[in-house]
Parts: structure tokens; C-alpha cells; sequence
């Protein structure tokens, strides 16, 4: 696997993998990811691809970023509640 072009947008980093004539997104925002793969035939080229992504899925991305960002800190608030330190004298 191969990256074959990065690039930013808005908040987001986007790399895109090229293998076995297939094509697999990365998008990253504050140490979360989502990736998605297209098949074989799905996505003819970089160039094709790049059309692919527009306004809509970019935005449907970011959404999707701050609901997983709430629960990581979801998750975090939990656990740091259930931590407690040893009383030092």
C-alpha cells in the first residue's frame, strides 16, 4: 500500500492509499480516524476520486468526528471519575 496524495480540509487531514488497484480514504481530526475503502472499479483514478469527495461528504465526516469525540470523552469522564489518587502526606 502506497500513499498517493495528502491534503487538508477545513479541520480534517486526508490521505489517500492506493493498492492493488484499489483506493482507501483516511481522514484524521484530533487523534480519531475513519477510513474508507472503495473496491476495485468503484474509483477509476486519483482524479475521479477527488470529484467524489465533495462539500457533503466532508461535512458528513466532520459531524461524524464530533460524535465520536463525545464519546471518547464520555468514555474518558468515566474512567478519570473511577481513578483515585493515594493521599500524600
Amino acid at each position: 500500500m502506497r500513499v498517493v496524495s495528502e491534503w487538508n480540509y477545513k479541520q480534517l487531514k486526508v490521505t489517500v492509499f492506493h493498492m492493488n488497484e484499489k483506493y482507501s480514504v483516511k481522514l484524521e481530526e484530533n487523534l480519531l480516524e475513519q477510513t474508507y475503502k472503495f473496491r476495485d472499479g468503484q474509483v477509476t483514478d486519483l482524479k475521479h476520486l477527488k470529484t467524489i469527495l465533495d462539500e457533503s461528504f466532508y461535512q458528513s465526516c466532520i459531524d461524524l468526528f464530533t460524535s465520536m469525540s463525545s464519546n471518547r470523552d464520555t468514555l474518558l469522564k468515566v474512567s478519570d471519575e473511577e481513578f483515585e489518587f493515594e493521599e500524600i502526606i
